[in-house]
């Protein structure tokens, strides 16, 4: 019998489609929720049932919890599943959707309230044992004290937000004269962000590595630790490639990690998923806490193409009151081989992955052995300018970490999307590139790779431009006309793409004339 009659997915794009997955497949219903921009989304059209909840700012719809409410309610529904980002870790939602008597797929309301911010997490987390970097206790009320507490831990350091995530108000400080120069502008856009300004300072480790656990857990007190993903290949703070098992760590590194998590979910009696996120350096072979991610993480189909489990039916489970179905023994022998994620962004890498909004012209997925894509896009769909640039995952597996790889590059290869700017290409090169290939790398891989792989970049436009251009005057590119519906934004009723057989048609990206 099914845990649940309906599921509302209080999310858009992807992975509120790989959710809807999950529910279906545990025989349920799945509502959608959307605003006006994602009238025609995906999401929308996989769902069962789907309701408006305003207009496309997300302050007006997906951060929206009356609206939310209000929709779950209508629906009938017996629970919501909040997905990532958005109100996922809003406790006053979680709470929300409790008092309107549904179950909630996350952790509990009280563990969500007990680590508010990125330093209560900190606090716990010492207590625990999970190991913290050196740095303050709590925020940081001047630059003066800052500059003095910068000289007592030694630069470099991080200057960061305590509240809120994605990378926003976070910054490597070098030197006195370049705190000076970050401090307002962090605190200015952590308010702007999370609506408070608090900024704590921690030490940067030497050549980090960003690497998080999974933590799981039952409302029994049962847990076990899914071991962990490299998320060090990233740019502005904000992930880009991820993979399972992480290539830096050894057997006894990563379980020396193991008790302290469970020990710090057991103090807050914490249960479903949690990613516990940590910097791990090269050099001194250290971990150092950095914050409880409380939901599903972007990269979880790589922890689960690992372990060959389903962790969105797995929450679903837990938050129905079932136990845990394996110990941490009975998980560590279930690991296979190597996974990768590759977040397709509609992002222009020429261009400071300046966002790309507009109507996917031409849609082609990768198939095959090892291959998984969640998607949020399919032909014809538009990626509006309002919502981050995620539009979907490529996810590959192989027996090692080179076979994945050669997965990767394959897949990659394969996978066509036109009318929009994507890191698709930027992917064909990190992924052939010598030092990610050997796993030798740090967070700083993107900005230290930039002249080489925007010469990369470049030198693909050129050709493609060249080539469409011979192909033009040869009579061999022709201009088609696509029908889209009236009604879809903009008021755009027709689009024209250039076209060529098996060639510049399923480019990643557009030739503009």
């Amino acid at each position: 019998m099914p845990p649940f009659g309906k599921v509302l997915v209080a999310n858009r794009g992807e992975i509120a489609v790989r959710v809807m997955k999950a529910i279906k497949e545990m025989g349920m219903k799945a509502v959608a929720v959307y605003s006006e921009a994602d009238k025609y989304a995906l999401h929308v059209k996989y769902a069962d049932e789907a309701y408006y909840i305003g207009p496309p700012p997300a302050l007006e719809s997906y951060l929206n919890i009356q609206a939310i409410i209000d929709a779950a309610e209508k629906a009938h529904a017996d629970a919501v599943h909040p997905g990532y980002g958005f109100l996922s870790e809003n406790a006053d939602f979680a709470e929300a959707v409790v008092k309107a008597g549904l179950t909630w797929i996350g952790p509990p309301v009280d563990a969500m309230r007990a680590i508010k911010s990125k330093l209560d997490g900190k606090r716990i987390a010492k207590q625990a044992g999970v190991p913290i970097s050196p740095g303050s206790d709590g925020p940081v009320d001047s630059l003066d004290e800052a500059l003095k507490l910068a000289e007592k831990i030694g630069y470099p350091i991080m200057v960061k937000a305590a509240f809120g995530g994605g990378g926003t108000g976070i910054t490597r400080v070098d030197n006195p004269d370049q705190l000076v120069e970050v401090w307002e502008r962090n605190k200015r856009l952590a308010y702007q962000a999370f609506g408070k300004a608090d900024l704590y300072i921690e030490k940067a480790a030497v050549n980090p590595r960003h690497i998080e656990f999974q933590l799981i857990g039952d409302k029994y007190g049962n847990y076990v630790v899914a071991w962990e993903r490299e998320c060090t290949i990233q740019r502005r703070n904000q992930k880009l490639i991820e993979e399972a098992p992480s290539p830096a760590l050894k057997m006894e590194e990563r379980e020396r990690m193991f008790e302290p998590i469970i020990k710090f979910g057991q103090i807050i009696h914490y249960y479903t998923l949690g990613t516990f996120e940590t910097v791990f350096s090269d050099t001194t072979r250290e971990f150092y806490f950095l914050e409880l991610n409380k939901r599903l993480q972007v990269e979880h189909p790589i922890t689960e193409m690992i372990f060959r489990i389903d962790l969105v039916k797995l929450q679903i489970n837990i938050a129905a009151g079932e136990p845990l179905p394996f110990t941490q023994e009975e998980l560590n022998k279930r690991v296979r081989g190597h996974a990768i994620e590759y977040r397709i962004n509609a992002e222009d890498p020429l261009n400071d992955f300046t966002g790309s909004s507009g109507f996917i012209t031409y849609y082609k997925e990768p198939t095959g052995p090892g291959v998984r894509v969640d998607s949020g896009v399919t032909l014809g769909s538009y990626v509006p300018p309002f919502y981050d640039s995620l539009i979907s995952k490529l996810i590959v597996y192989g027996e090692n970490r080179a076979y994945a790889i050669q997965a990767g590059i394959r897949a990659l290869n394969d996978y066509k999307i036109g009318g929009v700017r994507t890191t698709i290409e930027l992917y064909k090169w990190i992924s052939q590139e010598e030092d990610f290939q050997k796993g030798k790398f740090s967070t700083a891989y993107i900005a230290e790779k930039r002249e080489q792989y925007l010469k990369y970049l470049k030198a693909k436009e050129q050709m493609k431009a060249a080539l469409a251009a011979t192909l033009y005057q040869r009579g061999l590119l022709k201009k088609a006309t696509t029908t889209v519906n009236s009604t879809q934004p903009q008021n755009q009723t027709k689009r024209s793409n250039w076209k060529t057989y098996g060639l510049l048609q399923q480019s990643s990206y557009r030739v503009m004339w």
